[in-house]
């Protein structure tokens, strides 16, 4: 990997074996649920300059499928990511803040899912119908009993919702097109 693409990405954190996932989600690093998605993929936790970065840095991995995670206003930096990067194989976009109002994106051809707190006070009263309309045939999921940062909040069940996500990318749509997780 060139120094010019290291030096705009930088490695937060590392945890797990198996295919990678490349989070953009600065809280990840050292958590719970970090160790929860480390089980079943190789997590690495980063913070990219640019989406241009991003999608370099991926490219420049050596990867032939790579997940990306976002979380907050870094979602839109992974939704440019992908559409730039055809080495990103699925995004599970958690919480977004910052894509809306919304636009109908072009989406390019990765599989996505949208994680939303059910008392995530920073999402639109709306914002689950609006997120399948700006991001058509993606999968919105409700994380009841979570707020914006459901990672934090309900560690296990984002990691079984965003790995069984990754493992099952465009097949995901067999299990559902919207769905809540209740709290445990």
């Amino acid at each position: 990997m060139s120094t010019a693409v290291a030096d705009k990405v930088e490695v937060l954190a590392e945890a797990g074996v198996g295919r990678p996932v490349v989070a953009l989600a600065d809280g990840l690093a050292a958590s719970p649920a970090l160790a929860a998605l480390a089980q079943r993929f190789q997590v690495t936790v980063v913070k990219a300059a640019s989406a241009e970065a991003l999608a370099a840095w991926i490219a420049a991995s050596g990867a032939e499928a790579v997940g990306v995670l976002a979380s907050g206003a870094q979602v839109a930096t992974a939704l440019a990511a992908a559409e730039a990067c055809e080495t990103i194989k699925a995004l599970v976009l958690v919480s977004p803040q910052g894509v809306l109002p919304v636009e109908r994106r072009p989406g390019g051809p990765a599989p996505k899912a949208v994680l939303v707190g059910s008392l995530d006070a920073s999402q639109p009263r709306d914002a689950l119908a609006a997120y399948r309309r700006a991001l058509p045939a993606s999968h919105v999921v409700l994380m009841y009993g979570a707020g914006a940062d459901i990672a934090a909040e309900r560690p296990d069940a984002f990691a079984d919702v965003a790995g069984d996500f990754f493992d099952r990318q465009g097949r995901f749509a067999f299990m559902t097109t919207s769905a809540a997780v209740l709290p445990d």
